[in-house]
């Protein structure tokens, strides 16, 4: 597998090149789009204290995009995704997308992670008409069509998880009568988990933060705060990093309430990093929504095809590699309704149009028209085990919008089948 960095270095393996199956065509105008070739590009955190568990989603977009290219790729073209590591960091990022923009000639840009890194570089994206494509962030403010046009997250907003969290707090038995308290990362991603609490009316004892990158020491006074306010229901909105951190110095101090945390903050395989053989006993029990098939659900059809890709590519199979395959397989799915004379107009237009229609492993539905670009709608409830594989509790599922107001409600939605051989 090649995995070409926006500084032109190829690491994570090789690959041999594969002649394309059928027909390429004529040679279009737009910037990254040859006879045989699209270009779009990534930034992320590859190294840094967000690194964990986040630098395994651009390795696995990279082996679904070799497998699409080893089948004759999209209307013709191979996929050469460019991935620049901004380590988490907002200057870092727009470095990297200028560069990606200016010397790689990216048709679009994909997957890139982080509100603040990525709020650094929204405007410009958009100003230049360059798609910006499943944005690796629940940050509601990424989903406005009208300051944004080009702009489409990829999950479901924190303001859409906080609704659910909230909704189901207070219809379950076992929660609603527990003292509840927030432990949240400062900035636009904690903001959104407030706003939705408070349009579902979740009532907190008391609540504590953290900076990003704090997550390196000890998070002692955080811990005490929460343990001296008698918690006993933390609801946590951070990295997994955090996450760690926040588990092992509780586990240190004494502190063992009920968790429920973020869908992008508790990955077992990254937590272990940090956690060791510990991770089972701290998880075991916590909530946690989920917006993708179980992944240990190997009967399923997507996550069965999804795994022989990673295990092909030599690639742990966690959260990150299947969320990061499942977007991959998504995008892949844009460019081809996109049609031959591929243009970011005519992509944006396909998603727009389209999306409705794609297919995924997500078990909410996708909301994406000219007047919303909110993407994935939504949650069920899960609880890790004793083998810290989420066991899904709730056959509905709870749909909100971003909006302040507004809460969470329950719906059923049955995904379609994969396409065939999970290709395009």
């Amino acid at each position: 597998m090649k995995f070409k960095f926006a500084t032109g270095t190829v690491a994570l393996g090789t690959a041999a090149a594969l002649a394309l199956a059928t027909a390429v065509p004529a040679q279009a105008a737009e910037p990254g789009v040859t006879s045989n070739k699209i270009v779009i590009g990534t930034t992320t955190a590859l190294t840094g204290p967000a690194a964990p568990g986040y630098k395994d989603v651009p390795a696995a977009a990279q082996a679904y995009f070799d497998y699409v290219n080893a089948n004759g790729g999209i209307n013709g073209r191979k996929i050469d995704l460019r991935v620049f590591d901004d380590q988490y960091n907002p200057a870092l990022a727009k470095k990297g997308t200028t560069q990606l923009i200016l010397r790689d000639k990216i048709f679009a840009m994909f997957g890139a992670l982080g509100t603040p890194t990525h709020s650094a570089v929204v405007q410009d994206l958009n100003r230049r008409g360059i798609p910006d494509l499943f944005v690796n962030t629940g940050g509601a403010s990424f989903d406005n069509p009208k300051r944004y046009p080009m702009t489409f997250p990829a999950i479901p907003s924190y303001v859409v998880e906080s609704k659910v969290m909230g909704y189901y707090m207070a219809k379950d038995k076992a929660l609603k009568g527990k003292k509840k308290c927030l432990f949240y990362q400062d900035g636009e991603f904690g903001e959104n988990a407030k706003v939705g609490f408070k349009a579902a009316g979740t009532k907190f004892v008391t609540t504590t933060s953290y900076f990003s990158g704090q997550q390196v020491a000890p998070f002692s006074a955080q811990v005490s705060k929460l343990k001296s306010a008698g918690c006993e229901l933390v609801v946590v909105f951070g990295v997994t990093s955090a996450t760690a951190q926040l588990l092992g110095t509780s586990a240190k101090l004494g502190f063992a309430p009920t968790w429920m945390i973020t869908s992008v903050g508790s990955d077992p395989s990254v937590l272990k990093g940090s956690l060791g053989a510990a991770t089972g006993p701290l998880l075991k029990g916590a909530y946690v929504p989920s917006f993708l098939v179980p992944a240990q659900n190997s009967k399923n059809a997507y996550v069965s095809q999804m795994k022989v890709i990673a295990k092909r590519a030599g690639l742990e199979w966690n959260f990150y590699t299947y969320f990061g395959i499942n977007t991959a397989y998504v995008l892949s799915q844009a460019l081809k309704a996109a049609g031959k004379n591929l243009t970011r107009k005519g992509l944006v237009k396909a998603l727009e149009t389209n999306a409705r229609d794609f297919r995924s492993a997500a078990v909410v539905p996708m909301v994406i028209n000219s007047k919303s670009h909110q993407g994935l709608t939504g949650y069920y409830m899960g609880q890790y085990n004793a083998n810290s594989d989420v066991e899904r509790l709730t056959k509905y599922v709870m749909l909100a919008t971003s909006s302040k107001s507004g809460k969470a409600k329950q719906a059923t939605f049955r995904p379609a089948a994969p396409t065939k051989k999970l290709l395009p």
